[in-house]
């Protein structure tokens, strides 16, 4: 019974701590997406509603919680890019209306991440760590999921798939709307006209 005991109040001890990891995250997070893009700790903390010291805590260093703060903002954002299509466009011919549909979730999704992307935070982690950024991974989901949707034409043109890929990447969105200052329409519409032009190639 002892025993029990002491394993439950490990576990509540676990779970609060992992509460308090993720609410730390979260702070992080809003605080970007809310226009600060360069949050201290104490900034962090307090509007974690947690001490500086509670923080270190769970973070031994800033870098550690910046870099941990972006890899949960791209896997959130990438377990809704791999949602499933909606019935009505599931089937291997509705290709190009698949397209659409990730033309319109990803520039929702980037949009969003665009604080977070154009950050000195993430400006700094994509030099220090080039070697295994968190982006790696999710860009390899990105192209398998391609892979799936786009006809054996284009699969198969190597260039042609890898422009395909890269003109629906977190980065030409960046491009767009940060160094070339359009606006988030515009940046859809570029995206779709390349879209367009790239998928008219016939074999």
């Amino acid at each position: 019974m002892a025993d029990s005991t002491k394993v439950k109040k490990l576990d509540g001890r676990h779970e609060r701590t992992e509460q308090t990891r993720l609410r730390i995250l979260a702070a992080a997070r809003d605080l970007m997406l809310s226009g600060n893009l360069e949050p201290t700790t104490t900034d962090i903390a307090k509007h974690a509603g947690i001490t500086t010291r509670t923080l270190f805590r769970h973070f031994a260093e800033a870098e550690s919680l910046h870099q941990q703060m972006i890899q949960a903002a791209e896997h959130s954002a990438e377990a809704i890019m791999d949602e499933p299509f909606p019935e009505s466009i599931a089937t291997p011919e509705q290709w190009r209306l698949q397209l659409t549909h990730i033309i319109d979730r990803r520039s929702r999704i980037y949009e969003h991440l665009l604080p977070i992307y154009i950050s000195p935070l993430f400006q700094r982690q994509r030099s220090t760590h080039t070697h295994n950024r968190p982006a790696s991974v999710p860009a390899t989901q990105r192209r398998q999921r391609l892979n799936k949707v786009l006809p054996a034409a284009l699969r198969q043109d190597r260039p042609l798939f890898e422009a395909i890929d890269a003109t629906l990447g977190i980065e030409f969105w960046v491009s767009l709307r940060h160094s070339q200052n359009l606006s988030a329409k515009q940046a859809r519409r570029t995206v779709e006209i390349a879209i367009d032009k790239l998928t008219g190639y016939s074999a």
